[in-house]
């Protein structure tokens, strides 16, 4: 089960990284059961750590009466390694963008890619490469 983040689609990746997230119990049961949005969602770095910001995981149906912020911030869990230079990437102007959530054993991981957004005519140079790779085979 991997939920992909349509708006990664614009954005060219130099780097990938694998993270874990930090959820409450009600938000794992949902993203068990349903699909989480990620309209403008994006990884921020405050303080020195990683935070997820602006993933929508819509309310467990069974959570009984629980009163839960769907956008909360969610601390990324990382190395201190990998959180040098996720802020090394940042300081050059790169944008830290959630590309998919998916499960890894029992935990929830969260691929972060780090890029910049593609210009209309990048996308179009793109889909004609793969066009004519599709018609070359």
């Amino acid at each position: 089960m991997k939920h992909f983040n349509k708006e990664s689609r614009d954005y060219e990746f130099i780097a990938k990284f694998e993270a874990g997230i930090a959820l409450t119990g009600s938000d794992v049961k949902s993203l068990r059961t349903q699909i989480p949005q990620f309209a403008n969602s994006k990884v921020e770095i405050e303080n020195g750590f990683p935070v997820l910001s602006n993933l929508k995981i819509p309310l467990y149906k069974y959570s009984q009466g629980q009163t839960i912020d769907t956008t909360a911030q969610r601390n990324l869990l990382l190395s201190d390694k990998e959180i040098a230079k996720l802020i090394s990437f940042r300081n050059q102007k790169y944008m830290l963008i959630p590309i998919a959530i998916y499960l890894k054993g029992k935990w929830f991981k969260v691929e972060i890619g780090v890029g910049r957004k593609m210009r209309k005519y990048e996308k179009r140079e793109k889909i004609k490469a793969r066009e004519i790779a599709r018609i070359i085979k």
